[in-house]
């Protein structure tokens, strides 16, 4: 990411990410971060027309299993199931 970032866009919030944004909020390369995507520690992005963005939520989520240990990882397995 280079160039200067508006107030506007730091104050809105973020759902997706691109490949380099997914790799900056957690302080690595994007090589580093494709790596991570092959060897399944962070997950894998979706194709959305041209571009392919990974869900903030799902990469902080594999983010805490990295930094805690698969046993500390809370992930309730009913909390994306609509009643």
């Amino acid at each position: 990411m280079t160039g200067k970032v508006s107030l506007r866009e730091l104050s809105l919030p973020r759902f997706a990410l691109r490949r380099d944004e997914a790799a900056a909020s957690l302080a690595i390369s994007p090589t580093l971060f494709d790596d991570w995507v092959s060897e399944g520690r962070m997950p894998k992005g979706r194709k959305i027309g041209g571009v392919v963005l990974w869900d903030a939520e799902e990469v902080g989520e594999h983010w805490i299993v990295l930094r805690d240990g698969e046993a500390s990882a809370k992930i309730n397995p009913f909390d994306k199931i609509v009643a």
